[in-house]
């Protein structure tokens, strides 16, 4: 084995030696979270040859990216030989006593089964919604009941960023460290606890969200998602404009949201790459939104739809977007919508650095929309009736997110980590 030696930040080392059963990092981007989790789990294998570990990830594409390479790596600095099975995720140390690092992931929490495991980590648990992540908790829990020596017994860790607030299961069983007398240790890590990251990382996460966002991603906080409105830096006077279309807009940008009866629209122009909101409309559906469309003759119209257009239909034959894109219309979309809370970290980060006007005179419901949301047991508020001010945020949203989402940043591998 190699004598290399492995240098680790505090937090890091916090939840590698942690001596307590549910040792949680909760950090900021690019504040080692991963990394943590990993040198935690081949440490405890060291230290106990022959067990089995568990390393849990949200989506198979993290557990491959993320995670598969983040082993190897380590691993390979260790000087260990291994063997790897790409289809199972797994790999096999055979210098551990044939221990195997288990990669999997808890999108379907159910699936979690035919193996045990003495250790396990959970990366970015807190993306989940409360009863996701409990349930999720739950099954992975179920996994870890191999015999092992170590002190607490079997142990379970987490890493993740704080992105569902004080409404979240890491903040219920975590919290700001109030549970650690029943094993749960809380560990706060910053993106600046990370002297290996480059220059200007933390100031560039500044940039791309609002103060409030920007605290719980640079430093790990608790933001909370109920005593605040949904878009909490709107204000209608400072972010009102007379702005109106003109003949020398080239490109208007419209976003929808799909409801039978209430078809939300929301038009904006990129000015000085401001997103400005200068018009909206109500369609009763799609085919009614194509024609409302003729307004705008003499402008090339680029449509952010609700991805769900695809197959959902407010039309008794074609799909949503299918229309619009029969019309002549070109849309802008993904295969699914983003987060919920990622549209509302485009918008929030938009206005909180003055990079988003509306003309309030002619968008009045998406004003009052803007201005009203709020948060309920912490989702935002959702209304049976259409139109109505979720479906004008909504259509508000998927036309930012598309056109100006959050750049979001990953640590880039610098000289100090794999």
């Amino acid at each position: 084995m190699s004598s290399n030696i492995i240098e680790i930040t505090a937090p890091q080392k916090e939840l590698i030696f942690s001596p307590y059963v549910n040792p949680a990092m909760f950090g900021g981007f690019g504040s080692g979270k991963s990394e943590g989790l990993i040198i935690r789990l081949v440490t405890l294998m060291e230290q106990d040859p022959g067990i089995s570990v568990g390393h849990y990830f949200p989506s198979y594409k993290l557990a491959k990216r993320r995670g598969l390479s983040g082993v190897q790596s380590y691993l390979k600095r260790l000087g260990y030989e291994f063997t790897l099975n790409k289809s199972d995720l797994t790999i096999t140390i055979p210098e551990l006593n044939n221990g195997i690092y288990y990669l999997d992931t808890y999108h379907d929490p159910d699936a979690i089964v035919s193996y045990e495991i003495a250790h396990g980590g959970v990366d970015e648990l807190d993306t989940l919604k409360i009863d996701n992540a409990r349930h999720a908790w739950t099954k992975i829990t179920e996994r870890i009941r191999q015999k092992t020596t170590h002190p607490c017994g079997n142990t379970l860790a987490v890493a993740s960023t704080t992105d569902q607030g004080v409404s979240g299961f890491c903040y219920e069983q975590w919290g700001e460290g109030e549970n650690l007398e029943s094993g749960y240790h809380y560990i706060k890590a910053g993106t600046d606890s990370n002297k290996f990251l480059p220059d200007g990382y933390v100031e560039q996460i500044k940039k791309n969200y609002d103060p409030i966002m920007a605290d719980a991603f640079i430093y790990g906080g608790w933001v909370s998602f109920t005593k605040n409105k949904v878009y909490h830096f709107f204000n209608r006077s400072k972010h009102h404009t007379d702005r109106v279309i003109n003949d020398n807009d080239k490109f208007l940008y419209i976003g929808i949201d799909f409801n039978i009866g209430g078809c939300c629209a929301v038009v904006a122009v990129a000015e000085d790459n401001k997103a400005v909101f200068v018009d909206e409309f109500v369609s009763h559906d799609t085919y009614d939104f194509v024609n409302n469309l003729t307004r705008y003759d003499g402008h090339t119209l680029i449509i952010y739809p609700d991805s769900t257009g695809k197959s959902n239909r407010t039309n008794a034959t074609q799909s949503d977007i299918a229309i619009i894109e029969q019309a002549g219309y070109r849309c802008e979309y993904d295969s699914t919508n983003p987060a919920v809370r990622d549209r509302i970290n485009s918008v929030n980060a938009l206005l909180s650095h003055d990079m988003m006007m509306i003309n309030t005179d002619k968008c009045p419901e998406s004003s009052n929309a803007l201005e009203t949301q709020g948060y309920v047991k912490g989702e935002p508020e959702k209304f049976t009736d259409h139109p109505a001010i979720d479906d004008w945020n909504d259509s508000i949203g998927y036309l930012v997110n598309g056109r100006w989402p959050v750049n979001f940043i990953r640590a880039p591998k610098t000289k100090g980590f794999y």
